[in-house]
């Protein structure tokens, strides 16, 4: 399966993850993809339009603070939601949806979360929750079993394409007594559940960094070393429709093309940094080792952080083919001159009315399908 978070952006059932139930055994990601693939309104082809997500009370004034591409009838709700009055996280999540008009398929950009936990009963996960949640999968299956939980899971696995991404948060760091290991893992799941009388297939793909802090001999005659663990899962990416219908080309149109713009991305980090500077701050007034644990795990978060925020800055600046799974158009009609579309469509117009049209048949007539003129995009060199 492809993915699509987040994302949900972003974003994004008591049954455990690491293995398939005998009914579900056939319908694996791949599999249930290839035996019934979604049908499309014009032939191949899927017609996209640009779309704004919103944070609409963040700062002085709105912003636009993610763009991308949707189906051009689908309509969206929601954006950046900010919550000041909680004391976990960074006060800002997504919540964001865009679906079709009779709302039977829907993408969406579901909020992160941070969590905490350790094998010395400490509560040093300040205001955050304490979950004993240590990879991508554990993580996926509380997010089911909390916001899906007539579901059933089908199928999971790894998503090596999105944990390339932020590649370089992966690090040992010394410690005193010790050291910290933090990793990005990510992963996507397959779920059925029912809705409005039809089954749902609904997949949601999540990146989650983990950090292990874990120190020996803290303690005189100490025999077991020391864990502390913080876990935060970014915004998610999640994608639905009836089942037989769900198309994860399409999906993952949609969830590459989404992109943070590079006004709000600067807001956001110096929101971010000052939020940092306050939890390093908050965990100094704990006990001794429970602040110096919480305050090693925080910078390392704040350093996570910010070498994310340098990695996404660099590929908005590098050209698009840097960035998997998605080919840059020349559009003189754009803005910057360019757009970019995923590259699992061999061809691609510009319509008069400002979409896109994506197909794979190289004599494809838009204005027999669509009745307006269109401009055949040419692939940027």
């Amino acid at each position: 399966m492809k993915r699509h978070g987040v994302l949900l952006l972003a974003t994004l059932a008591g049954i455990v993850i690491v293995g398939l139930d005998a009914a579900a055994a056939s319908e694996t990601m791949p599999q249930r993809v290839q035996a019934q693939p979604a049908p499309q309104p014009s032939g191949n082809a899927i017609r996209l339009r640009l779309t704004k997500i919103m944070d609409p009370n963040g700062f002085e004034r709105p912003m636009v603070a993610v763009v991308g591409l949707i189906p051009a009838s689908w309509q969206t709700r929601g954006g950046v939601v900010w919550n000041t009055q909680g004391g976990c996280g960074t006060g800002y999540q997504f919540d964001w949806t865009a679906a079709s008009p009779d709302g039977r398929m829907a993408a969406a950009i579901f909020p992160g979360m941070q969590w905490g936990f350790n094998n010395f009963n400490a509560s040093g996960t300040g205001a955050c929750p304490t979950l004993r949640i240590g990879n991508v999968q554990q993580y996926l299956q509380f997010l089911i079993q909390r916001s899906r939980p007539n579901a059933r899971i089908l199928d999971f696995r790894r998503r090596p394409d999105i944990e390339q991404e932020y590649r370089q948060v992966n690090r040992t760091t010394p410690m005193p007594l010790g050291e910290v290991r933090t990793w990005v893992e990510a992963g996507e799941v397959l779920i059925a559940y029912p809705a409005q009388g039809y089954e749902v297939r609904e997949t949601a793909a999540a990146a989650v960094i983990i950090s292990v802090n874990r120190m020996q001999g803290a303690y005189v005659g100490q025999t077991q070393a020391m864990e502390s663990v913080t876990g935060v899962a970014l915004p998610g990416f999640a994608f639905r429709a009836p089942d037989g219908q769900l198309d994860l080309r399409l999906a993952e149109a949609i969830r590459k093309s989404l992109k943070p713009t590079p006004d709000w991305s600067a807001r956001i980090n110096q929101h971010n940094a000052k939020i940092s500077r306050m939890n390093i701050e908050g965990a100094r007034k704990r006990s001794q080792i429970t602040a110096q644990t919480s305050k090693e795990i925080m910078e390392m978060n704040r350093r996570s952080f910010e070498e994310r925020n340098r990695i996404m800055d660099r590929q908005q600046r590098e050209v698009s083919e840097a960035i998997r799974d998605v080919e840059t158009y020349n559009d003189p009609m754009s803005t910057t001159g360019t757009v970019e579309l995923s590259n699992q469509y061999k061809n691609a117009w510009r319509l008069d009315d400002g979409t896109y049209v994506l197909s794979d048949q190289p004599d494809f007539n838009p204005y027999a399908v669509y009745g307006q003129g269109a401009k055949r995009l040419e692939r940027t060199k």
